[in-house]
């Protein structure tokens, strides 16, 4: 059982080995020999991320942000951004870690999914998600050029953006968002306008994160075709093979809320040398997959920061005493606690599909029609879903620190303010909404609206429920399904104001079903294969609140925050059952 009082603060703990649910995903989603080669990589940095740059994260928050030198010490005008030296040093490691470089490296025993990379990118995000915004858009650019890029550009420029070494890796970005535009990519005025065997583009990029990037990609307009079928995508390289610099002014950096550890800022093209990607007026299409990546990214980095924020408040609950008591030994305190983790279980149950549909995708060759609808809705769900509650568990964990939680020499302030970015980068909460709603309407489109692929993976996976303690569970989800077809037909064939009006209430419908009937499928697999019933009780707590809220109200026979908090918050000693094989394990 995890005795929390041994620690003063969450860094004092290797953050992976402190979290029992990514050793769960990793043991049963990775094959024997990934496992073998890749889990002591996962400890060092779990060890690293708690270690080193957490420190340097907290300086470059503090003191160290980065700044904008327009002018070199002669009067010559540089436009150059200045990052710490602790940063520097984070960038190094972070890159040289592999989190973007396995994917395209051959010396390794298979090839490495999103899967396992993005373990990597959770343990970092713990520790500062201004550097694993980076990290993303790297990971974002290098999977465009892998997918649609020329030969000749991706011999140039992937080895690069995959690079381990800090001598020769180049940061990748996106510069997607225009000041009258934001989710509106239809109307981006950048021009490209064609020169010999590239364009030159003219306009305005009004927030691109890490604008200081070797190599971005940004949208412009080459013909008169409006819309964002007029939109190409091009390959814009800070320095030119000529050594030169490429015609990029960057206005000013963001004075932002948070994630201050990543310089965003307003940039202008003056001119700009770009190589096309692709096919002309394809750019839309392709961006989107890289906002594909970048809306995984958010998901697991989100979730990786409500693990944080259970972290601090379980070891400062821990510790803390009031009125003659632990605070973590009050019910109210522990009804906290343990609905941060159940939810973050809830969560970890969605990231897996998102992941896997990921890697069904585009690192096993599945990419079917029915395959890439799934993962469509998984991510614009799991970014939706999972980014709202680390806001929630950033703010929860801050309360639980008391008047502690509101000074910035404890963490809590930082969570909440990097927390919150990640509700409104790469599309906010109410356009993943209306994402989820126009790919359902696309497969009902598809399909001729007699099935959602979604849904047959939700009915899949309460099918493999066996477990008699979790009948009541299952069957509270078959009947939430029949509603939910219900409303999506209402939903779907309804105006595009009422889809509007009703988006986020369906979409939180929605994921709350399919996230559940995923815990219960994790939950059954725990049964029959580990022999531990931990994740059956979090499934009965998880569906409990969601479909039956009196099953734990007052005068209800269980306590959920006095009766099951030691099994499902401290991971008490499992309980042991039979097997189907009956074996003890």
């Amino acid at each position: 059982m995890m005795d929390y009082s041994r620690y003063r603060d969450g860094t004092e703990l290797n953050w992976f080995e402190s979290d029992f649910s990514m050793q769960r995903y990793l043991q049963r989603y990775l094959s024997p020999a990934l496992r073998e080669w890749g889990e002591g990589r996962l400890r060092e940095m779990g060890s690293y991320a708690a270690g080193p740059m957490e420190k340097r994260a907290r300086h470059t928050d503090r003191e160290g942000a980065p700044r904008l030198i327009r002018y070199d010490r002669y009067g010559q005008p540089i436009n150059e951004v200045w990052v710490n030296e602790g940063y520097q040093r984070t960038v190094e490691a972070g890159y040289g870690s592999g989190v973007v470089g396995w994917r395209y490296r051959e010396d390794v025993p298979e090839p490495v999914p999103f899967f396992y990379t993005q373990m990597l990118h959770m343990l970092m995000s713990k520790a500062e998600v201004g550097f694993t915004c980076p990290i993303t858009l790297t990971m974002s650019v290098a999977f465009v050029l892998e997918k649609f890029s020329s030969q000749e550009q991706r011999e140039r420029y992937l080895p690069r953006l995959a690079s381990m070494d800090p001598v020769t890796l180049e940061e990748g970005a996106t510069f997607l968002t225009e000041i009258q535009g934001g989710s509106d990519v239809g109307v981006t005025r950048t021009r490209a306008v064609a020169d010999g065997k590239h364009h030159l583009l003219t306009g305005e990029k009004w927030f691109a994160s890490n604008c200081a990037a070797g190599l971005a990609i940004t949208l412009a307009r080459e013909g008169e075709t409006k819309g964002t079928k007029g939109l190409s995508l091009f390959l814009l390289p800070r320095i030119l093979e000529n050594g030169e610099k490429n015609r990029i002014t960057i206005r000013r950096l963001k004075d932002k809320l948070g994630v201050r550890a990543v310089p965003s800022g307003e940039l202008e093209l003056n001119g700009a040398v770009g190589f096309r990607i692709g096919e002309p007026e394809q750019g839309f299409r392709y961006m989107a997959e890289a906002l594909n990546v970048s809306r995984m990214c958010t998901a697991t980095g989100s979730l990786a920061l409500s693990h944080r924020a259970f972290l601090e408040a379980a070891v400062y609950t821990a510790n803390r005493e009031a009125f003659g008591n632990r605070i973590d030994r009050y019910p109210m305190v522990r009804q906290t606690l343990l609905d941060m983790m159940a939810d973050i279980e809830v969560g970890w149950a969605l990231a897996a599909r998102m992941m896997q549909a990921m890697d069904d995708c585009h690192t096993y060759g599945r990419e079917t029609e029915e395959n890439k609808a799934l993962l469509r809705l998984l991510l614009a769900m799991a970014k939706y879903r999972l980014s709202e509650n680390a806001v929630r568990h950033a703010k929860d964990s801050l309360e639980l620190h008391g008047g502690n939680g509101y000074i910035e020499e404890f963490v809590t302030p930082r969570l909440l303010r990097d927390a919150q970015v990640n509700t409104v980068w790469e599309g906010p909460s109410n356009i993943m909404a209306l994402e989820i709603l126009k790919n359902l309407g696309r497969e009902a489109k598809r399909t001729g609206g007699n099935s959602f692929v979604l849904l047959q993976k939700v009915e899949q996976a309460l099918n493999q429920v066996t477990v008699p303690e979790l009948a009541e569970s299952v069957e509270t989800l078959r009947q939430a399904c029949v509603r939910l077809a219900r409303d999506a037909k209402v939903v779907l064939e309804a105006d595009a104001m009422v889809q509007n009006a009703h988006a986020r209430r369906f979409a939180d419908q929605l994921i709350d079903v399919c996230g559940a009937a995923f815990l219960l499928e994790e939950a059954q697999y725990d049964w029959d294969v580990r022999a531990c019933s931990r994740l059956a009780l979090v499934a009965r707590y998880v569906v409990g609140r969601l479909g039956y809220p009196g099953a734990f109200g007052i005068g209800a026979d269980v306590i959920p925050s006095m009766e099951w908090f030691d099994t499902i918050v401290l991971h008490r000693e499992p309980i042991i059952h039979q097997t189907k094989q009956g074996e003890r394990q």
